[in-house]
């Protein structure tokens, strides 16, 4: 017996000392082989690395560099759809007051675009630039490469272009040799498929926006970034690589980046006894290449150093595991195989159950059509009882507050309360009904009842008991608030898929009914029949008391607002704000001091995702927060907007005496001062203000206008259209007419007959 007893525990022995030298033997080939492998690759992955961290970088600024691009290109369209600027480039005979009046009204061209360094427009047939509200022959005008580039047609359109000119302010400066340059990229916007370039818009952007934005990417690595343009120019630079140097010429190292046709590379090249590596992505819009010269060593020395201090580390918790290893050795040994028993068992019993598998099975039930031969045998296979010969009903629950409670679990925790609940279905509906629930995902989890009961009122009071003790019963044990949608009786499974889609899009109108709300998509039906009467009135009153600047009437209008919608489609609601937000942006047009610093985008987006919000009332809530900063910027310009309504009524009242006077002869801005009991030179000026034209072009314009239409008519002599206009001299009217139209009357009415002609030949 004690040979029997001493042979166990030699043999118990012998395995405690197998399992120590097995243990030991991995952790010193681990060691090994992890030492060997971070000294032979760590140079070339941390190399790897920060090229690919680099690339990502490099790809940053380079869709940085377009949107900065596309942002100039519509500015300029931006200025291309102005009046001003089309006449200004296409007219040849523009007086110097009708000049400086479309130059003032290009002025108050809004540019939404920062650093700009400068603006031209480019007439080739008037033989003139335009800038900063002046006209300068192109001979004289001082950015001459400019003017040569245009000459020579052989600019692309809309691409940028990086040059140096002299500096805008620096253009009337009697010293030239004090004159100062900017380095920026110039854009050119033309409507001509010729070769000659006739007109243009320029639009120099400082090369400062560039700049500014790869050094707020990286700042401590903005200096090692070149970026060359399609034309082989450096369009970026730093110490090292000039500004506009050809850089496959002077610096041979581009040579190879620049010939490669890769989206993206790098390269290992010392240059003046310094190894760098050379990482590049080019631009698929602009053909540029982004290149980030990196310091070798910046790569290698801080990994080596931290190499040797990583293989010390180890060495140590080598040392450290073995003498552990030899103390738990015998222990391992002895939970080893009762371990590994209660694995195995754990194992068989998750793939006898097939919880996840039936899961799956089920999420295919609730989304589409399933063939009826596979339906049956996945309902057999899985344990699934239901009777395809009777009546169906969904019910769909959803976790309140979702996104709060995302944050607050993790993934797997979300997992295991998402098991909890289903479990806690399961216990409630099995004594009532035939069952299966389901995790449906986005914190939603559809309960499946099989019945031959779908209608009638003890089915509709158990089904309703059912889901209130869930909402119950999950709040008590797992802390959690549920809201339910529960669907309409179905005759068979085939309409499982449709109900669950009701259902959760019923659960959208959680947002009248707040949170652990019970909601039947019957009754959703009836309320999306109901059509909503939008409350014109009410929006008004928001408005004059945002004008007014009564933030408390604000709230109470915007709070009848909402709760108008009440009863009727979260559609409604959401077309409630978007024409809230238009009918905002229409009632503040006439305010444009306040144009530029009222935005109506939030308030859009606020209606884009209603949904996202768990009641009405924090929808009210955003919405008053977006009106208490609406309310800020008015409050601001109370006294402008006052300014301007005087101003505006002064307008109206002139232009509608205008408008009745026009043809008397004697009509003048001083006629007019005296008709409203004001100095005339006071009233010009308050008009130019105003309006941005002067009285004396506003006349003259609308009878222009007037004896157009006169023209019209066959019957009506030229010098009857003047008269009858309000002009009293006949040469002057001729004259007139030329200048602002660009043709005679007698060619005018010559069109109009042809035009008129062709019109009724078609």
């Amino acid at each position: 017996m004690f040979t029997f007893i001493g042979r166990k525990k030699r043999v118990a022995l012998l395995s405690y000392v197998k399992i120590f030298l097995l243990f030991v033997a991995i952790v010193m080939a681990a060691n090994i082989v992890t030492s060997s492998s971070m000294y032979v690759n760590s140079e070339r992955h941390s190399a790897k690395l920060v090229q690919i961290y680099s690339a990502e970088e490099l790809s940053q600024i380079s869709y940085s560099t377009n949107f900065m691009f596309e942002a100039a290109k519509m500015t300029l369209l931006q200025l291309y759809s102005n009046p001003a600027v089309l006449k200004l480039m296409n007219q040849t005979d523009l007086g110097e007051l009708e000049t400086a009046s479309l130059l003032s009204q290009v002025g108050l061209v809004n540019i939404n675009l920062p650093f700009v360094n400068s603006i031209y427009i480019y007439n080739n047939r008037a033989h003139r630039m335009y800038f900063d509200g002046k006209a300068f022959p192109d001979t004289s005008f001082p950015d001459q490469d400019m003017i040569r580039r245009l000459e020579s047609g052989t600019i692309d359109n809309l691409r940028p272009i990086a040059r140096r000119i002299q500096s805008p302010g620096n253009y009337t400066s009697t010293v030239p040799d004090d004159a100062q340059y900017d380095d920026v990229y110039s854009f050119v916007f033309y409507d001509s498929k010729s070769n000659q370039i006739d007109n243009a818009i320029v639009l120099n952007v400082s090369q400062s926006w560039l700049k500014n934005t790869i050094d707020s990417m990286g700042p401590r690595t903005s200096g090692d970034t070149v970026i060359v343009d399609s034309a082989g120019l450096i369009a970026l630079g730093n110490e090292r690589y000039r500004y506009l140097d050809r850089a496959s010429e002077k610096y041979p190292e581009f040579g190879s980046i620049l010939d490669r046709g890769e989206s993206s590379g790098y390269s290992v090249k010392t240059i003046d006894r310094t190894k760098y590596l050379i990482t590049y992505v080019s631009s698929p819009i602009l053909n540029w290449k982004f290149i980030r010269f990196t310091p070798y060593e910046a790569v290698s020395g801080k990994l080596k150093q931290l190499l040797s201090w990583t293989l010390i580390i180890f060495l140590v918790v080598t040392f450290l595991s073995v003498l552990a290893v030899l103390f738990i050795s015998r222990f391992v040994y002895g939970l080893f195989s009762s371990k590994l028993r209660e694995m195995e068992r754990k194992f068989d019993d998750e793939k006898n159950a097939g919880f996840e598998k039936k899961q799956q099975f089920l999420r295919m039930l609730a989304a589409g059509k399933i063939e009826e031969g596979i339906l049956r045998k996945r309902l057999a296979r899985y344990g699934i009882n239901f009777r395809l010969d009777t009546g169906f009903m969904t019910v769909v629950f959803k976790i309140d507050r979702y996104e709060r409670y995302c944050e607050q679990y993790s993934p797997e925790d979300r997992a295991l309360l998402s098991y909890g609940i289903i479990n806690i279905i399961g216990e409630l509906a099995a004594p009532v009904f035939t069952h299966e629930a389901v995790d449906l995902g986005e914190g939603c989890l559809g309960l499946l009842l099989n019945t031959d009961v779908i209608d009638g009122e003890e089915f509709a009071d158990r089904t309703e008991g059912l889901v209130k003790d869930v909402q119950e019963k999950t709040s008590q044990y797992l802390g959690l608030s549920l809201s339910a949608s529960l669907g309409e009786g179905l005759e068979e499974i085939e309409e499982i898929p449709g109900s669950v889609s009701l259902c959760k899009e019923a659960l959208d109108y959680k947002l009248f009914y707040g949170p652990r709300s019970l909601i039947y998509v019957s009754g959703i039906k009836e309320l999306k029949k109901k059509e909503i009467v939008f409350p014109a009135q009410v929006v008004t009153q928001i408005i004059e008391a945002l004008l007014a600047g009564d933030g408390e009437a604000v709230r109470q209008s915007c709070a009848r607002l909402i709760e108008s919608t009440r009863g009727h489609s979260v559609a409604s609601l959401q077309t409630t704000l978007l024409r809230l937000a238009i009918a905002m942006r229409e009632g503040m047009q006439k305010y444009p001091v306040l144009a530029d610093e009222l935005h109506y985008g939030p308030f859009i987006d606020l209606a884009n995702r209603i949904t996202s919000f768990e009641t009405v009332d924090e929808i009210a809530g955003k919405l008053d927060e977006l009106f208490a900063g609406l309310l800020d910027v008015v409050l601001r310009s109370q006294k402008s907007v006052k300014k301007y309504e005087r101003y505006s009524g002064i307008m109206k009242d002139v232009q509608a005496f205008v408008e009745r006077e026009y043809a008397n002869p004697n009509l003048s801005p001083e006629l007019i001062a005296e008709q409203f009991d004001l100095s005339a030179r006071y009233l010009r000026t308050l008009y130019m203000k105003a309006s941005g034209e002067s009285l004396g072009e506003y006349i003259t314009r609308y009878r222009l206008e007037q004896a157009k239409g006169l023209l019209d008519s066959a019957e009506v002599t030229v010098q009857e259209a003047a008269l009858r206009s309000g002009f009293a001299n006949i040469n002057y009217f001729y004259t007139l007419f030329k200048k602002y139209n660009g043709i005679t009357p007698n060619e005018f009415r010559s069109l109009t007959s042809l035009e008129s002609g062709s019109d009724r030949n078609e």
